[in-house]
Protein backbone atom coordinates (compact mmCIF):
# COMPACT_ATOMS: atom_id res chain seq x y z
CA UNK A 1 0.00 0.00 0.00
CA UNK A 2 1.69 3.52 -0.86
CA UNK A 3 1.50 6.33 1.77
CA UNK A 4 -1.40 8.03 -0.37
CA UNK A 5 -3.42 5.06 -0.19
CA UNK A 6 -2.54 4.32 3.75
CA UNK A 7 -3.88 8.38 3.90
CA UNK A 8 -6.56 7.71 2.09
CA UNK A 9 -7.54 4.60 4.48
CA UNK A 10 -6.96 6.28 7.58
CA UNK A 11 -8.96 8.83 6.75
CA UNK A 12 -12.19 6.20 5.64
CA UNK A 13 -11.11 4.69 9.13
CA UNK A 14 -11.72 8.07 10.94
CA UNK A 15 -14.92 8.71 9.50
CA UNK A 16 -16.23 5.21 10.67
CA UNK A 17 -14.53 6.06 13.88
CA UNK A 18 -16.68 8.91 14.13
CA UNK A 19 -19.81 7.82 12.68
CA UNK A 20 -19.92 5.26 15.76
CA UNK A 21 -19.74 7.56 18.48
CA UNK A 22 -21.91 10.85 16.82
CA UNK A 23 -24.84 7.55 16.05
CA UNK A 24 -24.68 6.14 19.47
CA UNK A 25 -25.14 9.39 21.10
CA UNK A 26 -28.23 10.64 18.71
CA UNK A 27 -29.60 7.31 19.08
CA UNK A 28 -29.25 6.65 15.26
CA UNK A 29 -28.57 2.68 15.94
CA UNK A 30 -28.99 2.06 12.38
CA UNK A 31 -26.64 4.75 11.09
CA UNK A 32 -24.14 2.96 13.89
CA UNK A 33 -24.64 -0.64 12.32
CA UNK A 34 -23.02 0.79 9.33
CA UNK A 35 -19.72 0.85 10.50
CA UNK A 36 -19.51 -2.87 11.23
CA UNK A 37 -19.15 -5.67 8.78
CA UNK A 38 -22.03 -8.05 8.47
CA UNK A 39 -20.20 -10.25 10.88
CA UNK A 40 -18.62 -7.52 12.97
CA UNK A 41 -17.97 -8.45 16.94
CA UNK A 42 -18.47 -6.09 19.65
CA UNK A 43 -16.79 -6.51 22.92
CA UNK A 44 -18.23 -4.97 25.61
CA UNK A 45 -16.85 -6.58 29.07
CA UNK A 46 -17.24 -9.59 29.38
CA UNK A 47 -20.09 -9.83 26.61
CA UNK A 48 -19.79 -10.23 23.29
CA UNK A 49 -22.17 -9.23 20.43
CA UNK A 50 -21.60 -10.69 16.85
CA UNK A 51 -23.44 -9.56 13.54
CA UNK A 52 -25.71 -6.77 13.02
CA UNK A 53 -28.68 -7.94 14.68
CA UNK A 54 -27.10 -8.84 18.17
CA UNK A 55 -25.34 -5.65 18.17
CA UNK A 56 -28.32 -3.77 16.96
CA UNK A 57 -30.31 -5.69 20.17
CA UNK A 58 -27.34 -4.21 22.42
CA UNK A 59 -27.13 -0.69 21.09
CA UNK A 60 -30.88 -0.43 20.97
CA UNK A 61 -31.35 -1.18 24.60
CA UNK A 62 -28.82 0.89 25.73
CA UNK A 63 -30.50 3.73 24.20
CA UNK A 64 -33.83 3.01 25.70
CA UNK A 65 -32.10 2.92 28.38
CA UNK A 66 -32.53 -0.57 29.41
CA UNK A 67 -29.17 -1.79 30.56
CA UNK A 68 -27.54 -0.91 33.50
CA UNK A 69 -25.45 1.31 30.99
CA UNK A 70 -26.83 4.87 31.28
CA UNK A 71 -25.40 7.20 28.84
CA UNK A 72 -28.24 9.15 28.58
CA UNK A 73 -27.33 12.44 27.50
CA UNK A 74 -23.40 12.16 27.13
CA UNK A 75 -21.20 12.93 24.58
CA UNK A 76 -17.86 10.53 23.50
CA UNK A 77 -15.24 12.15 22.41
CA UNK A 78 -11.99 10.57 20.33
CA UNK A 79 -8.64 11.37 21.04
CA UNK A 80 -5.16 9.77 19.87
CA UNK A 81 -5.92 7.11 17.42
CA UNK A 82 -3.13 5.20 15.79
CA UNK A 83 -3.76 2.95 12.54
CA UNK A 84 -1.29 0.32 11.59
CA UNK A 85 -2.04 -1.54 7.97
CA UNK A 86 -1.59 -5.52 7.76
CA UNK A 87 -1.95 -5.15 4.20
CA UNK A 88 -4.41 -4.05 1.76
CA UNK A 89 -7.17 -4.76 3.29
CA UNK A 90 -6.69 -5.22 6.85
CA UNK A 91 -5.65 -2.73 9.70
CA UNK A 92 -5.95 -2.79 13.21
CA UNK A 93 -5.62 0.64 15.62
CA UNK A 94 -6.29 1.67 18.94
CA UNK A 95 -8.00 4.77 19.86
CA UNK A 96 -8.55 6.68 23.22
CA UNK A 97 -11.81 7.91 24.08
CA UNK A 98 -13.61 9.67 26.68
CA UNK A 99 -17.28 10.00 27.50
CA UNK A 100 -18.77 13.31 28.97
CA UNK A 101 -21.84 14.25 30.32
CA UNK A 102 -22.83 17.95 31.61
CA UNK A 103 -18.88 18.73 31.59
CA UNK A 104 -17.29 15.79 33.48
CA UNK A 105 -15.31 13.03 32.20
CA UNK A 106 -17.66 9.65 33.09
CA UNK A 107 -15.58 7.14 31.57
CA UNK A 108 -12.51 6.32 29.55
CA UNK A 109 -11.34 4.16 27.80
CA UNK A 110 -9.31 2.46 24.48
CA UNK A 111 -10.99 0.72 21.25
CA UNK A 112 -8.94 -1.81 20.31
CA UNK A 113 -9.95 -2.44 16.89
CA UNK A 114 -9.73 -4.54 13.53
CA UNK A 115 -10.88 -3.21 10.24
CA UNK A 116 -11.28 -4.71 7.07
CA UNK A 117 -12.38 -3.14 3.49
CA UNK A 118 -14.80 -5.52 2.61
CA UNK A 119 -16.46 -4.14 -1.17
CA UNK A 120 -14.28 -1.37 -1.10
CA UNK A 121 -15.65 0.03 2.31
CA UNK A 122 -13.84 -0.01 5.66
CA UNK A 123 -15.57 -1.48 8.06
CA UNK A 124 -14.91 -2.48 12.21
CA UNK A 125 -14.59 -5.91 11.82
CA UNK A 126 -14.10 -6.44 15.59
CA UNK A 127 -14.07 -3.62 18.33
CA UNK A 128 -12.76 -4.76 22.09
CA UNK A 129 -13.91 -1.85 24.08
CA UNK A 130 -11.23 -1.95 27.15
CA UNK A 131 -12.65 0.80 29.92
CA UNK A 132 -10.28 2.47 32.47
CA UNK A 133 -12.18 4.46 34.17
CA UNK A 134 -16.46 4.35 34.52
CA UNK A 135 -18.47 6.31 36.95
CA UNK A 136 -21.44 5.73 34.97
CA UNK A 137 -22.27 2.37 35.80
Amino acid sequence: MTYEQEAIARSAIHHIQALYNNSGDRGKVDDLLTVFAPDGVLDIGRTSYTGHAAIKGFISDVAKGATPVDLAGSRHHLTTSRIEFEGDDEAKGWTYFFVMRQGSVIQEGTYIDRYGRIDGRWLIVHRRVKMLYDIAN
